[in-house]
């Protein structure tokens, strides 16, 4: 991916913290910009820009588990200092949509989907994360209270597909099938079974789960 650069040497400092998973600068840099009046939104892309680049790292291979993980904690901190001075400015930055999680039921493993929610997370979304081995009915329950825009269903195992399809199943007899976007992802997943149930979208890492759950929701 083509380097990002920022004319503003204080914003291609954080960038750089950001992007090269310098994560203990970011929050420093962040509060010392809030204190100079800097320009918010501005803020908020050159944060973007750097924790988008770390998802593109780790998909890459270029860095690992620990320093996206890092990097997305540091980005919902950042996030943490700078709602302050969106609220006394009156400014709402919109988000990137809701979106219900979970591992399918049958299966326990959660690693890639608290990867993919912490960047969901970091990248505007707001996340309801409702862990793992979770029943079909569940998902469809949970996104009609939280008035998500799309269902992400993890799935490692596959013994837990089944539980996958009987979830798009359950959308289209309960009526509610074009109500949600529906993702899914996880080492079980191939884009030719999602193509065979029905799902909207593939997502082979956390990168490209963001990346499609934005071209859907948009």
């Amino acid at each position: 991916m083509t380097h990002t650069t920022f004319e503003d040497p204080a914003f291609e400092t954080i960038y750089q913290a950001m992007a090269n998973s310098n994560v203990e600068e970011v929050c420093p840099l962040v509060e010392e910009e809030l204190r100079k009046n800097s320009d918010i939104i501005k803020l908020i892309d050159v944060l973007s820009a750097g924790i988008n680049r770390v998802g593109d790292k780790f998909a890459e291979m270029e860095v690992f588990l620990p320093e996206l993980m890092m990097a997305a904690t540091a980005m919902e901190e950042a996030m943490v200092l700078i709602q302050p001075e969106l609220d006394n400015l009156g400014i709402k930055i919109e988000k990137s949509g809701r979106v219900v999680i979970g591992t399918i039921q049958g299966d326990v493993h959660d690693i890639g989907k608290k990867i993919v929610g912490a960047m969901l997370k970091a990248s505007g979304f707001e996340v309801l994360d409702l862990g793992s081995d979770v029943k079909p009915n569940t998902f469809i329950d949970q996104a009609c209270e939280f008035q998500a825009d799309a269902i992400g269903v993890s799935s490692l195992l596959t013994t837990s597909l089944p539980f996958s399809k009987e979830l798009i199943k359950l959308l289209e007899i309960r009526n509610l099938r074009d109500q949600f976007k529906v993702v899914m992802g996880g080492a079980a997943v191939t884009p030719a079974y999602c193509d065979s149930v029905g799902a909207d979208g593939y997502g082979d890492d956390a990168s490209g789960a963001i990346r499609i759950l934005k071209d859907l929701i948009s």
